[in-house]
C-alpha cells in the first residue's frame, strides 16, 4: 500500500491542493474581499473540485510510471516500483479507479455551478496524461508542452469557476456601487489578470522543469528511441533554452515588480524568486551528470513553491495599499 502511494507522488499533489487553496483564498479571495465580497463557490464544493483534481493527477502520475518501467529501469532502477513492489495490473485499476473518481468528482461540482462549458476539464486532462504517458512523452516538444499547459490548469480552474460564480453573484451589487458598468467589467478583469500571471508563470516554469528531467533522462529515453530536445537537438541547445525561458520568467517579474508591485514586501518575495530562477538556471547550466540535472530541477520546483506562496500575500498587498 505504501509502494501505491508513493506511486501518485503525494509531495506533487500537496503542491496541487495547496496552489488551488491559494488561489482561492489569497488571490480570488483576497481580491474580492478588499471589497467586503465573500467566495461565490462553497467550501464543500471547493474541496470536491481540490480532489478531483488531485485523484486525476494522482492517475496520471501512476500511468505515468507505468508505461515508464523500461526507462526507469535505466534512468533510476533503484526507485522502481511498478513490476517490483507494485504489480502492473494493480497500478493499472489504481489509475482507473482515481481517475474515475476525479471525473466524477469534477462532473459533480460541474452540475452545481451550472458551468456546463467547464464538464471537458476533467475528461481532457485524463485523456492528456494517458496519451503524454503513451505517445506523446517520447515526441519532441509536444509532451512538454502538453504537461505544461496541464500544470497551468491548476491555477486557471480555481479562476474559471471562482470568477464567474462571483460574476453571477455579485454583479448587481457593484453596479450599485459603482453606478458604473465598465468599472464592474474592470473590477472582475483585474482578478483574470492576477489568475494569468500565477498561470503564466507555472506553464513557462514548467517548460522548464520538463526540459531539466528530459535533461536528467537522456540514457534511458535514448535507450527507448524517444525524441526529446537534448537528444534530438543536443544537450547545449537544451540548455541555452532553459536560460533563455528562465530570464523571460525573471523579465516578466522585473516589469510586473516595476510597474505593478511597488511594495517592499512584494520586492523581496520577487527578489527571493528571481534568485531561485537563477540559481536552477546555473546549476543546469554547469550540470554534467544526472544528478546534477535533478539538482536543477528541485530548485525550478522550489521557485515555483515560491511563487505560489506570493499568493498567500495578496491580502497582505492590499492591506497595504
Amino acid at each position: 500500500m505504501l509502494a501505491l502511494l508513493r506511486l501518485t507522488r503525494p509531495l506533487n499533489l500537496a503542491i496541487i491542493a495547496g496552489t488551488m487553496a491559494v488561489m482561492r483564498y489569497g488571490v480570488v479571495g483576497g481580491l474580492l474581499g478588499a471589497s467586503g465580497l465573500p467566495l461565490a463557490l462553497g467550501g464543500t464544493w471547493f474541496t470536491l473540485l481540490v480532489l478531483s483534481t488531485v485523484l486525476i493527477a494522482a492517475g496520471g502520475n501512476i500511468i505515468n510510471d507505468y508505461f515508464d518501467t523500461r526507462i526507469d529501469r535505466i534512468n533510476k532502477p533503484d526507485e522502481l516500483i511498478v513490476g517490483r513492489s507494485v504489480p502492473r495490473r494493480k497500478a493499472m485499476a489504481a489509475h482507473l479507479v482515481l481517475s474515475g473518481l476525479g471525473l466524477l468528482c469534477g462532473w459533480a461540482v460541474v452540475v452545481h455551478t451550472g458551468l456546463w462549458r467547464l464538464a471537458v476539464i476533467p475528461p481532457f486532462a485524463i485523456g492528456a496524461l494517458w496519451t503524454y504517458s503513451t505517445t506523446f512523452k517520447r515526441q519532441l516538444i509536444i509532451g512538454n508542452g502538453l504537461v505544461a499547459t496541464l500544470t497551468a490548469l491548476v491555477p486557471l480552474t480555481v479562476g474559471l469557476y471562482e470568477i464567474p460564480l462571483a460574476q453571477r453573484m455579485h454583479a448587481g451589487e457593484l453596479l450599485a456601487a459603482f453606478n458604473d458598468e465598465g468599472a464592474v467589467h474592470f473590477y472582475f478583469r483585474v482578478i483574470w489578470y492576477w489568475v494569468f500571471g500565477f498561470t503564466g508563470f507555472a506553464f513557462v516554469a514548467t517548460l522548464v522543469r520538463e526540459l531539466q528531467k528530459d535533461m536528467a533522462d537522456v540514457p534511458g529515453d535514448r535507450a527507448l528511441g524517444c525524441r526529446t530536445i537534448p537528444i534530438v537537438w543536443g544537450m547545449g541547445a537544451a540548455r541555452a533554452i532553459v536560460i533563455v525561458h528562465t530570464l523571460v520568467l525573471v523579465a516578466a517579474l522585473l516589469l510586473l515588480r516595476r510597474a505593478f508591485l511597488d511594495d517592499r514586501l512584494s520586492y523581496w518575495t520577487i527578489a527571493a524568486l528571481i534568485l531561485t530562477l537563477l540559481i536552477s538556471a546555473g546549476l543546469t547550466w554547469n550540470a554534467r551528470d544526472r544528478a546534477a540535472h535533478v539538482r536543477a530541477g528541485i530548485v525550478m520546483k522550489v521557485a515555483m513553491v515560491l511563487a505560489v506562496g506570493y499568493g498567500l500575500l495578496v491580502p497582505l498587498l492590499l492591506d497595504l495599499t
